[in-house]
């Protein structure tokens, strides 16, 4: 981790129901044409904070990324019908460090340390 942390976004993303779970693989594909691959991280349970209510009845996922990716996500959103991006916040230290133990989860590593997607491809 290194001492000043890249400011991250978490991104409320509404998901596509297959058979009562969510569609995974449409998930991956969607955040990859509007973020990029590696540029984001996502979990099925909202872990940290609890889901907007702005959602209503549609399921979401949180999704975090890199301000400047998240900006260009949202705006790559905005010609979606209906947007799939329905809220977005500033994560604090306290859930980076959180989003980084996930990262961990999903990508040991021997040094012990959670590294994001975009940090591990983009070194």
């Amino acid at each position: 981790m290194s001492p000043h942390e890249q400011s991250l976004r978490c991104l409320a993303v509404r998901v596509v129901l297959d058979a009562g779970e969510i569609d995974g693989i449409e998930l991956e594909t969607f955040l990859n044409e509007v973020a990029g691959p590696h540029q984001w991280l996502s979990t099925t349970e909202w872990l940290f904070v609890d889901p907007p209510s702005e959602a209503d009845d549609w399921p979401t996922v949180p999704v975090v990324m890199p301000e400047e990716v998240a900006v260009r996500a949202i705006l790559e959103d905005l010609t979606g019908d209906p947007p799939r991006i329905l809220f977005d916040h500033a994560t604090t230290p306290a859930e980076t460090r959180k989003w980084r133990w996930v990262a961990f989860q999903v990508a040991p590593n021997p040094q012990g340390q959670g590294r994001f997607p975009w940090e591990r491809f983009n070194a």
